[in-house]
């Protein structure tokens, strides 16, 4: 926000050279005509190297260009000058942010609602900034009051709703979960009544019916912000994973494959880990009410998933191209490399499925179902002996892997090593349901 004001809000004259720049300066700033606008500041500072206002006025005009550093440096300058500048200490404090420094900008916020205590503007970026320290209750203390003075502020309801989104991804309890979900989606409905095709409003609502399993709901509402904004990545990666949880594999394929598309900077090795943003995570049927879901997408996680994908509709090349991709980000993922290795063993290349499941057996000691999974393409290999040691190992860590058992035993005749043997571990493996093992685990004999 330019100002010509004085802190105590008396508008000065501009019968003075340097009032006169400054007011020629702010309408320029406010036409957009940013460098334009820092001449005219700069003109006013060779004039008096001691007005604040014209430090101030040039560090908004740095911002808005992108200077953040400059900008930092004149609104420092602007409270040397007049430490009381409430404005400064906001504005110095939303740069701070966008550089990243969050305790200094959070500090400029604090100062700034002590100086003054009702500055909606103040709460709503402070409240920002508590919600990228993941201070989720503050952020919703500060952005409530904010939307006590003024409720239909549609940056702050949508900043609120993310507030209660990720709240709820980190309660403890089921029915904490669902409140904090629920008064996500009051806020995105109160946005969306004066804002219609708020696409990121519907993506995020849809993300708090999909944690409600509203699937319906969720599907309707994704799809609609992909109505309203065609090249929404993030609404893709949510939309492929819900179709995911559906059962609908070919269009989750396709939804990442058009993520993919629309950002092909993102098989740049430089995005390693990079968070693509706030998306759906698929829900296991094993974890209980309790357990809270993780709502965070890593970009190795789309290849990863697009990789399994390809792998359940028989596309084994596509599935092992994702899953390579994947660890181009996440090289350090035993999972990707025991899943890619699965695919090799599936295809006979059983030279690549061992290398794979060595490199994640580096990683994990205590994957079983890759010591298993390694056994089974040594046996087809015929190195029976070290076929046998991976299977024992897989049955010492998980007991009830049936397929460790039917391996063993196969392997045991192949040794020679009697037919009791073999019975007894085939006879323990029908004890087991083992047939509950997940699609991508397939048995391989």
């Amino acid at each position: 926000m330019y100002c010509l004001a004085t802190p105590g809000n008396v508008m000065v004259t501009t019968n003075n050279p340097v009032n006169q720049l400054l007011k020629t300066g702010i309408e320029q700033a406010r036409l957009g005509y940013f460098e334009a606008a820092v001449g005219q500041f700069t003109e006013a500072i060779a004039l008096d190297a001691t007005c604040f206002k014209a430090f101030y006025n040039r560090g908004c005009a740095y911002r808005d260009l992108g200077l953040y550093t400059d900008a930092i440096d004149d609104f420092s300058i602007a409270l040397r000058f007049e430490p009381t500048f409430a404005n400064a200490y906001i504005n110095r404090g939303s740069v701070y942010r966008l550089t990243g420094q969050l305790a200094a900008g959070l500090g400029d916020l604090d100062r700034a609602i002590q100086l003054q205590p009702r500055s909606a503007k103040a709460y709503g970026n402070r409240g920002r900034i508590k919600l990228d320290l993941e201070d989720y209750d503050g952020a919703i203390a500060d952005f409530s009051v904010v939307l006590a003075e003024q409720p239909r502020f549609t940056k702050i309801l949508l900043w609120r709703g993310l507030a209660y989104l990720k709240q709820g991804a980190l309660a403890a309890l089921a029915e904490n979960r669902r409140e904090a979900y629920q008064f996500a989606i009051a806020d995105f409905s109160r946005l969306l009544r004066d804002k219609p095709h708020h696409g990121e409003a519907y993506n995020y609502r849809a993300v708090a019916y999909f944690q409600l399993r509203n699937y319906y709901q969720a599907t309707l509402d994704i799809n609609r912000a992909l109505e309203c904004q065609a090249d929404y990545v993030e609404a893709y990666i949510n939309r492929g994973m819900l179709r995911h949880e559906l059962g609908d594999f070919q269009g989750a394929i396709d939804d990442y494959t058009t993520v993919l598309e629309l950002n092909p900077e993102l098989q740049d090795r430089s995005y390693n880990q990079t968070l693509v943003g706030l998306a759906l995570d698929s829900p296991d049927s094993t974890l209980s009410e309790d357990t809270p879901l993780n709502l965070r997408f890593r970009l190795a996680d789309l290849y990863d998933s697009r990789g399994l994908l390809c792998a359940q509709v028989g596309d084994m090349e596509g599935a092992i191209a994702d899953y390579t991709l994947a660890l181009r980000f996440n090289p350090n993922s035993g999972r990707i490399l025991a899943n890619r290795g699965r695919l090799f063993s599936r295809q006979e290349n059983y030279q690549a499925a061992i290398l794979d499941f060595d490199s994640a057996l580096a990683i994990n000691r205590d994957d079983a179902l890759a010591y298993c999974d390694r056994g089974y393409a040594l046996y087809f290999l015929n190195e029976w002996e070290m076929a046998l040691e991976d299977f024992n190992c897989a049955i010492e860590l998980s007991p009830t892997l049936a397929e460790a058992y039917i391996g063993r035993g196969h392997t045991n005749i192949r040794l020679g090593n009697g037919a009791a043997l073999a019975m007894d571990d085939f006879r323990k493996a029908l004890e087991l349901s083992w047939d509950t093992r997940k699609p991508e685990r397939s048995r391989l004999l």
